[in-house]
């Protein structure tokens, strides 16, 4: 089997098969479309020079390079461990790849020899200067309502005094900034606003660019924590941006990336505001403490008092679930998270109260299930009562749900809703089950 060498686009120059070779040529075809590439590596030999991997399913088409041991490349720091790493620009002529820039997302600049401890008062994870990965937060007011919830992104330079990206809802980002400077007093911090274009966060919630090498531009990556299948988030600034594969035409209209908040709903995550109010919402049943937002061995900060007691109660009552909106005679599954029908015709009012139906299928009178917070086309976020709107038990009592029962809110009238009712189901996802319990176990066999 004789090697040749392959140089581009690769950083350092491997050696291959010829019939890896030609494979590899063909797929450099700017026409050729990538569909779905594998999320997971392939495991290797570490005693072998050459690195090989497993022959992919034609749905799993894309380049695979061998790399060899080097002196150039001993000195890098480790890269993340996968088979196959294909670039950006060999993916900019494909097909979309559910990737968008959330413009609706804005990001302060907080640094100076202060600001770990400045931060450590305000928000509800732990910050430590020691551990420059992103992480999940929020801001709480003293009564312990979330005021808004935000990725802390670190960015330090060798040498300099630890600082991060804030990242809040744009809307937000003016509040947010007079937040901070009202607790600043004396402590030596720098705050600034970044322009729209001076660093975009971008959302990838298929997974590929686990698999690729960012343009130069690129500042941070995360694995977004609130949801396991949530994708990832990543920082570029404005002109590294350029070399991303093109969005579909929604997204380029939308703006906001309408793709990726339809994802979120059906993996029941909400974000900003709008989906978690302001000065309103509980962090836990906002899903905050499942989401990996709250750090319930640090110390003190603004809000903590509600939170751990509410800890350590034990119980959470109502929580933010992906609902499922259809009109009668619609077929549902059984199981499973909400489906997404681009079709389906209905008009709901977000904020409407959610209740059970009788027999008769008309809603019924008295204390509401839920509230819909969100919604496109017939997925939606709601606050539902557990233990009303699900099978699931979070106190001794119990509650009221029964297998069957049903529940709905009315349609909207006018030009754009018919006025029919709208049923809903909620939904909880397994995850949420198994993260609650993992969390909140052991304070209930403690205070139970």
């Amino acid at each position: 089997m004789a090697l040749v060498p392959i140089k581009a686009p690769l950083r350092t120059c491997v050696f291959i098969c010829e019939s890896c070779s030609r494979t590899l040529r063909a797929r450099r075809n700017p026409h050729f479309r990538i569909s779905n590439p594998p999320r997971t590596s392939t495991p290797f030999s570490t005693t072998s020079p050459l690195r090989t991997s497993r022959p992919l399913r034609p749905q799993q088409a894309t380049f695979t390079a061998h790399r060899t041991s080097n002196a150039r490349t001993q000195h890098r720091p480790p890269r993340r461990d996968y088979a196959t790493n294909p670039t950006i620009s060999s993916l900019r002529h494909e097909k979309p790849l559910n990737i968008a820039p959330l413009h609706h997302r804005r990001l302060i600049s907080l640094s100076g020899a202060d600001a770990p401890k400045f931060l450590q008062g305000l928000i509800t994870n732990n910050v430590d200067p020691g551990v420059l990965s992103p992480f999940y937060a929020a801001f709480l007011d003293a009564r312990g309502r979330v005021l808004w919830d935000v990725f802390i992104w670190p960015q330090t330079t060798p040498g300099e005094a630890w600082g991060c990206y804030i990242e809040v809802d744009g809307g937000e980002l003016e509040a947010l900034l007079r937040h901070l400077k009202k607790h600043k007093l004396r402590s030596k911090i720098n705050l600034r606003t970044l322009d729209a274009d001076e660093v975009k966060v971008w959302a990838d919630w298929a997974g590929v660019t686990m698999h690729m090498d960012l343009p130069a531009g690129n500042l941070a990556f995360l694995t977004d924590p609130r949801a396991p299948f949530l994708g990832t988030r990543f920082l570029l600034s404005g002109p590294g941006s350029e070399n991303l594969p093109e969005l579909d035409e929604e997204c380029r209209v939308q703006g906001t990336g309408r793709q990726y908040q339809v994802w979120r709903y059906i993996n029941g995550v909400p974000e900003g505001p709008a989906e978690i109010p302001r000065e309103i919402a509980l962090p836990m049943e906002s899903n905050i403490d499942l989401s990996g937002g709250i750090d319930f061995r640090k110390g003190c900060y603004v809000g903590q008092e509600l939170t751990i007691r509410t800890k350590h109660t034990g119980v959470v009552r109502k929580r933010i679930l992906p609902v499922q909106l259809y009109h009668t005679g619609e077929e549902l599954e059984e199981d499973g998270l909400p489906r997404y029908d681009p079709a389906w015709t209905g008009e709901v009012d977000i904020g409407a109260d959610i209740k059970e139906l009788n027999g008769e299928g008309e809603i019924k009178k008295g204390r509401a299930a839920g509230k819909l917070l969100a919604g496109i086309g017939n997925v939606g976020l709601a606050l539902c009562r557990l233990e009303m709107m699900t099978s699931w038990r979070v106190s001794a009592e119990g509650g009221s749900w029964k297998p069957g029962v049903e529940f709905g809110l009315q349609g909207k009238d006018g030009v754009n809703g018919d006025g029919r009712l709208v049923r809903v189901k909620a939904i909880v996802p397994p995850w949420l089950r198994v993260r609650e319990k993992e969390i909140w176990e052991k304070g209930r066999s403690q205070h139970g």
